[in-house]
């Protein structure tokens, strides 16, 4: 079986995942039963909410409200994102994008295109303009929600020990 046939019999597991593992070694090129069996496996568990949500709960708030915002950024788009929204309890101060693109360099060892950093911090400053923009709502929204489930279980924790 190749990857197109994969990612249609085993969805929601998308192609560009499948590729991925393919890349990282997790599966082979053409799926041998032991991949179709794991493929399997991921498309159950993957579709199923309980299980999703477990998962994702092993990131922080902000990391999954902005994971759900904007599933189409990696690690390093979330990043620049990030380095380009004020964080909650700190001072707000100008990011250039010469230092952005320092940092990816200094922690990730990678090179970025200026331009990509400049659309990110396009995106951020539209998601912090006063109403504008699904973004920066799908984002407050998520954040809400999320900060709102944490106090909860603060609260039931507090309630139980006492």
């Amino acid at each position: 079986m190749n990857l197109e046939q994969a990612a249609q019999q085993y969805k929601p597991v998308p192609l560009k995942a499948l590729k991925r593992m393919v890349s990282e070694g997790l599966l082979t090129e053409l799926l041998d039963e032991k991949d179709q069996h794991a493929l399997q496996l991921l498309s159950r568990i993957w579709s199923d909410e309980w299980y999703v949500a477990r998962m994702n709960m092993s990131f922080k708030s902000d990391k999954r409200a902005l994971m759900l915002a904007f599933p189409n950024f990696g690690k390093i788009e979330r990043y620049i994102l990030c380095s380009y929204l004020p964080k909650e309890h700190g001072p707000r101060y100008r990011v250039s994008v010469r230092d952005v693109a320092n940092n990816l360099r200094a922690f990730f060892h990678i090179e970025y295109p200026e331009f990509k950093i400049k659309r990110i911090r396009q995106i951020a400053y539209n998601m912090l303009r006063s109403c504008r923009g699904e973004s920066r709502r799908l984002y407050l929204s998520l954040t809400a929600l999320e900060h709102q489930s944490m106090e909860n279980q603060r609260r039931k924790s507090v309630k139980y020990s006492n």
